[in-house]
């Protein structure tokens, strides 16, 4: 049997998720991005996805290629919007939500001065505009369309969905992203603090949104959380919405794969160099409490020799003695399962497929939510190792 060799993201977030985070990145696009082969944007030939690297300056689109205006950007998204509460197993946008999304987004771009196109891409990375996306909590509170730093409105706190999330709860939520609360930085600060004209401030700015400082090399690729957030945020800019992505500085294959959210919230990671490329190094579970993580996180590289993986959990089930019972199960995973598996820190699949002697294909037929790049797993969450 083939073992899978991704590196799981033992990460404290949600899955970019996101999903990004912009998973998210979602993937993080983020998790369950929609992808729609009848798209009239898809036909135009203008959905495509060119990666980014370096400083955000030299071969970084200026502001004058991105989509010209707010409406034709949000209306080529509306299907990633309308689906983006998939992936968290909540209801869906009703048209009305999605409407006040666009509606709030333009409010506070007014009220702040931030072109309300980078807002859209922001929130893009972070839930892919679902209303009741789960709030992340590994140190900082993170609720809501924006994952914002400890803001004050969400439609998904602790187990508490509301449905429908009220108007004023979704502008306050873009509100919280953008302006910043007391607790951290919105979208208003990391601008005043991101150097460099034209769009340049823009890459950068989302860098510090995504991880809470630029590397010091300035490179955006590079450091902790989602390397290939900015990279994400100027396709998005530029028009990408389904085409495969072609991002290779989060740990994935430099092929193009089909973007999934959150990035979640997900968090796609770089590994560690190893002189055994085979087998990439662990990950430490979650990030710094200053950094802000979209859906899902991205890990930050740790010791391979720990920590040691633990047993799987087991628990026997009144209407099937073979069925498994999880007290924390993760977003897609099956409850036709006879073991399940809690996620720890410094976790990396090899080791899990070694364990468990399962191959990344069969673990992702039993955890749906789980990206080509097994880049968005929650830390402390169970996932299926074993069938029925």
């Amino acid at each position: 049997m083939s073992l899978f060799y991704y590196t799981l993201l033992a990460a404290g977030s949600l899955p970019t998720l996101v999903l990004g985070a912009p998973v998210s990145s979602t993937p993080l696009a983020r998790f369950g991005t929609v992808v729609s082969s009848t798209s009239t944007f898809l036909k135009r030939g203008a959905d495509v996805y060119k990666m980014f690297v370096g400083n955000g300056e030299s071969s970084w689109p200026g502001t004058d290629q991105w989509i010209s205006s707010f409406d034709e950007l949000f209306e080529n998204n509306r299907e990633i919007i309308n689906g983006g509460c998939t992936q968290f197993h909540v209801a869906a946008n009703s048209d009305e939500e999605t409407n006040n999304i666009a509606a709030s987004i333009k409010q506070v771009a007014g009220e702040t001065g931030v072109d309300s196109r980078f807002i859209l891409t922001i929130m893009l990375q972070e839930s892919n505009g679902c209303v009741r996306a789960p709030t992340s909590n590994y140190g900082v509170r993170n609720p809501g369309l924006m994952q914002s730093h400890d803001g004050a409105a969400t439609c998904n706190d602790r187990g508490n969905v509301q449905n429908p999330c009220p108007t004023n709860t979704i502008l306050q939520m873009v509100r919280d992203g953008v302006a910043g609360t007391a607790a951290g930085d919105g979208l208003v600060q990391t601008l005043k603090q991101a150097t460099g004209s034209d769009a340049t401030k823009y890459y950068r700015a989302a860098r510090m949104y995504n991880s809470g400082s630029i590397h010091i090399s300035g490179d955006l690729g590079s450091g902790i959380a989602t390397h290939c957030y900015s990279s994400d945020v100027a396709n998005r800019l530029l028009g990408w919405v389904y085409a495969n992505k072609a991002c290779s500085l989060d740990g994935g294959s430099a092929a193009p794969s089909v973007p999934v959210a959150p990035e979640a919230k997900s968090k796609p990671i770089s590994p560690a160099p190893t002189s055994q490329p085979a087998t990439p190094a662990p990950i430490q579970a979650a990030p710094s409490p200053a950094v802000k993580q979209a859906l899902p996180p991205a890990p930050v590289a740790s010791n391979p020799a720990e920590p040691k993986v633990p047993s799987a959990i087991k628990m026997p089930n009144a209407n099937n003695n073979n069925k498994a019972v999880s007290a924390k199960m993760a977003p897609g995973v099956t409850t036709e399962c006879s073991q399940y598996y809690n996620v720890q820190a410094g976790d990396f699949c090899h080791k899990v497929g070694e364990e468990f002697n399962i191959s990344f294909d069969k673990f992702r037929s039993l955890n749906t939510a789980v990206d080509g790049n097994c880049s968005n797993l929650w830390l402390g969450y169970d996932y299926c190792v074993k069938s029925l």
